[in-house]
């Protein structure tokens, strides 16, 4: 393990205690999000800048990978996004059955057509499937990234799959429909930690608890944030900076910006 690695970790374990035994505020926090990752490319890099733009709410992201998903995203790829400290299940591991009843919020970054089709049709063959559903019959909020399952997506044209017959079509569009009549929120993958944080309320605003809790910045908040687009990242008042995350912010370019809030 890297020296400033095990570093972020003691530092995380102190602030813990700090806080009473809970989890340390930011980029982990009180809410949690258990988001299935399915086994599609389009929308991707999207949907996972999504989640670690949610991780910043601040918010527990764990994550399940489809047997697809481990192939074609894979855990060290989650990783690089939310943190080396990210819970991640396979679908060789037993079914994350707590993860999911203490999940607010259940978040599909990309649905593909496949998992769509299984969804709108209640069949739970595979470990996304089940836990999807399963959220639904526990009344969970489902947020889905649409992009990759709409087969009028201009993603899916751009690589000329555009062109499907009007009656397949059609079916792919009634599955979609068939998952909100089942109260599932389908989104444009670009609005869906906007749609995730609404799920959230009501509550306490993410600015209340920044200010409950010890917040610590470590170096996955700030690859969090070049991910999501941006070069500054704003240290709330009172945070801890870990060294790890120091070094990163001088290594990626990133600005550390102290809050007086």
């Amino acid at each position: 393990m890297h020296h400033g690695e095990l570093v972020d970790i003691i530092t995380r374990e102190v602030l813990r205690r700090l806080n009473g035994g809970a989890p340390a505020a930011g980029p982990q926090g009180n809410r949690k999000v258990l988001a299935l990752i399915c086994g599609g490319t389009i929308g991707l890099e999207q949907g996972l800048a999504a989640l670690a733009e949610l991780r910043a709410y601040p918010a527990d992201v764990a994550v399940v990978l489809s047997a697809a998903a481990e192939k074609v995203v894979g855990a060290q790829r989650v990783r690089e996004t939310l943190g080396t400290d990210a819970v991640i299940v396979t679908a060789r591991e037993p079914y994350p059955g707590r993860l999911l009843r203490e999940a607010d919020v259940v978040a599909v970054p990309v649905l593909t057509q496949n998992t769509a089709a299984k969804l709108a049709h209640t069949f739970a063959d595979t470990l996304v499937a089940t836990v999807a559903l399963q959220a639904l019959m526990l009344g969970k909020p489902v947020v889905m990234a649409v992009n990759a399952a709409d087969p009028q997506d201009g993603g899916r044209a751009g690589i000329g799959m555009g062109r499907a017959p009007v009656n397949l079509t059609r079916a792919l569009q009634d599955n979609l429909r068939r998952l909100e009549s089942y109260g599932v929120r389908l989104v444009d993958v670009k609005l869906l930690a906007a749609e995730v944080g609404k799920c959230f309320r009501p509550g306490p605003k993410p600015a209340a608890i920044a200010r409950e809790k010890k917040v610590l910045i470590d170096a996955a908040a700030v690859k969090a944030a070049l991910a999501g687009g941006s070069r500054r990242l704003v240290v709330p008042r009172g945070a801890l900076v870990t060294p790890l995350a120091a070094d990163a912010a001088r290594e990626l370019g990133v600005e550390l910006v102290r809050s007086d809030n």
